[in-house]
């Protein structure tokens, strides 16, 4: 609650000011908001986590709001003194008068479909037809963008004669005796009306009649012909085309993945080592991803710096996708940006989507990393971080001529035996996932083979947020040296070390 006014009144024991409304309020106050009881002026803390019933917003600790003992009634100082309109002509909503309804009902807004039994929402109904309506569903906008699908939605009254639809945001079915957006291009696309106003789905602007924005969508490379390009990530010598090249001691400047399979790249015609996935040549500049509401744009190089991608959580020193809004921190790898809805993903034999909000957390099946806004099953619950998501499915190992496929095994038989051939620890299947040969036997833990910096690269040096430099060096002694944060052998092939002369063995260690 914010009250803006010049005014105070100042206490002569304390010299504590006071709002001269605040001070100016009479305990008892009688509202054409709540006319059944009059309202008792009290302290919030005497009714902790109060909301008002008017603008929704919770009421302070220790600030004073107008309260209904008998029906749990609240309004804060401000509001009460901007009473509620007890008539509403809307015609795009509705085309009769709505009037304010005062009383707690399990009625179902028109608009969201939602059945709210208290006060939490207020209600106006029509006195000439079975129309009801929330206080905050009236002025809802008729044409919004979303972040989940590439045309814009238009708000569609209910329509009971039109076959029923999943919300493209929850995956459940959308009731056709309510509101609901759909595509205004005519996709079998639709959202629930609340759905599609989540702040990561929309930013509720009102669009309509508004023109479309269109983004600059250039290639970041310019054709010269024969398999050679010009890519603005690497201005200075142009790459070449070159088919079934494998190396892993090569990194994907792009994603930072180790050439583990026989792709195709696009490498330097120099001496210098930039090298690119064929399909990271191509990344597209501008990017909506499915959790952000502002179109993200690619940014080339992170050459003496990394970043935190803001799904997976890992450092990379690649490519990244950020978003250019002041104040928007929102910065993903290119890994984590190419994850789109239906996911498909070879571990899980149904396609995985985001049904859950913005600040749920729910563990993954597989590492049992607690995310924000996992991809998840409908059909059978199952649960998939974007670490897991973004693995490389096949992989090579050093000592095994075949690739290493990536497995999750959520029914694994107890008697089954899985060992690490790199730490030699055992392995738990429906605990973690395992990159594993079928021919050979052969076993690891994703760490083990991949590290714990999978997007960081030896040679690298960074400056981190302190000014403290740090380099990442090969770990390919014999010797290995001792971390000094968890006192282990360093066990990955690249090490941390600090202009101080300090090691460690990760930059999970480095942090701590």
């Amino acid at each position: 609650m914010k009250i803006e006014t010049d005014t105070y009144y100042f206490c002569s024991y304390c010299n504590g000011p006071y709002h001269k409304e605040c001070v100016e309020s009479p305990s008892i106050y009688h509202s054409s908001d709540h006319p059944k009881h009059p309202l008792q002026l009290l302290w919030s803390e005497q009714y902790p986590n109060s909301r008002c019933c008017s603008c929704q917003g919770y009421c302070p600790f220790s600030c004073l709001l107008y309260y209904c003992l008998v029906c749990d009634f609240a309004l804060d100082v401000i509001c009460s003194r901007k009473p509620i309109s007890l008539k509403i002509y809307n015609p795009k909503r509705h085309k009769h008068t709505l009037h304010y309804f005062p009383r707690k009902s399990t009625l179902a807004c028109d608009v969201c479909g939602l059945v709210d039994d208290d006060y939490s929402h207020l209600l106006y109904t029509c006195l000439l037809c079975d129309f009801f309506v929330h206080k905050r569903c009236i002025d809802l906008p008729y044409v919004i963008k979303v972040s989940r699908h590439n045309h814009r939605l238009a708000f569609t009254p209910s329509n009971p004669f039109k076959e029923s639809a999943d919300c493209g945001v929850c995956y459940q079915k959308i009731d056709i005796n309510y509101g609901e957006y759909s595509c205004v291009k005519g996709c079998i696309y639709a959202m629930h009306s609340r759905c599609a106003l989540r702040r990561d789905v929309s930013n509720g602007k009102e669009l309509e009649g508004e023109p479309e924005e269109t983004y600059e969508n250039t290639k970041i490379f310019e054709d010269k012909g024969d398999g050679v390009i010009l890519h603005q990530g690497h201005p200075c010598h142009q790459i070449k085309l070159e088919k079934q090249f494998h190396d892993e001691n090569k990194h994907c400047q792009a994603c930072m993945l180790p050439f583990y399979g026989d792709g195709n790249v696009y490498r330097c015609m120099q001496s210098c080592d930039f090298i690119l996935h064929e399909s990271c040549a191509y990344l597209p500049r501008v990017k909506q991803f499915m959790l952000h509401v502002h179109p993200l744009i690619l940014e080339l190089a992170y050459t003496t710096s990394c970043f935190m991608c803001r799904k997976c959580d890992r450092n990379s020193c690649g490519f990244a996708y950020v978003c250019p809004i002041e104040g928007c921190d929102w910065k993903l790898d290119t890994l984590c940006a190419s994850i789109c809805e239906p996911f498909n993903h070879y571990s899980h034999p149904h396609p995985l989507f985001i049904t859950c909000g913005e600040y749920t957390s729910i563990p993954c099946y597989i590492c049992r990393y607690r995310q924000e806004q996992p991809l998840d099953c409908v059909e059978c619950g199952f649960v998939l971080c974007f670490r897991c998501a973004t693995l490389p499915h096949k992989l090579r190992y050093k000592h095994d001529e075949h690739l290493l496929v990536f497995s999750y095994k959520e029914y694994a038989d107890d008697d089954e035996l899985y060992w690490c051939e790199i730490c030699e620890k055992d392995i738990f299947p429906h605990e973690e996932g395992l990159y594993a040969c079928n021919e050979c036997e052969v076993t690891l833990h994703v760490d083990c083979l991949l590290g714990r910096d999978p997007y960081m690269k030896s040679g690298q040096t960074v400056v981190t947020s302190d000014k403290e430099t740090i380099h990442y060096l090969p770990n390919t002694h014999p010797t290995r040296p001792i971390c000094k944060t968890c006192g282990r052998h360093c066990p990955y092939k690249i090490k941390i070390k600090t202009s101080g002369g300090d090691l460690f063995c990760s930059y999970t260690c480095y942090e701590e």
